[in-house]
């Protein structure tokens, strides 16, 4: 089971550990539910590392990091931090903008070439931009939110 209060406690201590470091349980038979919580962590983008399966379940294997997202989760807990592949991002940003039929062949090409050369805040900005804007507008959200909260 996820415990977010572990979650918090097991980022600050990374946190006052200079950012790395391997964290172990009081007693072992807490390793898995670490283990998981830690998962469930990297798989936020929060930290990374520290975490295996086993032939017995998930373990603690090593030293587990802090990511940027992560500190600026401690700093801002009420935040969201949604964590992108750049590259993955600009391939889809691309190919969205040759999908557009309302763009000239020169638009297009212009906004690709400016895509392609953009600032990663100007990304991060767009991405904010965009996030806000499908959950106020696309029609897709609630069936989104429906699938993620367990209620499809």
């Amino acid at each position: 089971m996820i415990d977010r209060e572990l979650q918090g406690q097991l980022l600050r201590h990374m946190a006052d550990q200079g950012g790395t470091t391997t964290l172990r349980p009081v007693q072992a038979a807490d390793e898995e539910k670490y283990a998981r919580n830690l998962m469930d962590l990297e798989l936020q983008g929060l930290c990374k590392g520290g975490v295996g399966i086993r032939p017995t379940g998930l373990g603690i294997t090593g030293e587990t990091s802090l990511t940027p997202a992560g500190r600026a989760y401690l700093d801002r807990p009420d935040d969201m931090h949604v964590t992108l592949s750049g590259p993955e991002t600009i391939k889809a940003l691309r190919q969205r903008i040759v999908d557009a039929p309302d763009l000239s062949d020169t638009e297009r090409h212009s906004l690709d070439s400016a895509v392609e050369t953009m600032h990663p805040l100007a990304l991060k900005a767009l991405g904010q931009d965009l996030l806000t804007r499908a959950l106020k507008h696309d029609p897709e959200a609630i069936p989104l939110i429906r699938k993620h909260a367990g209620k499809a």
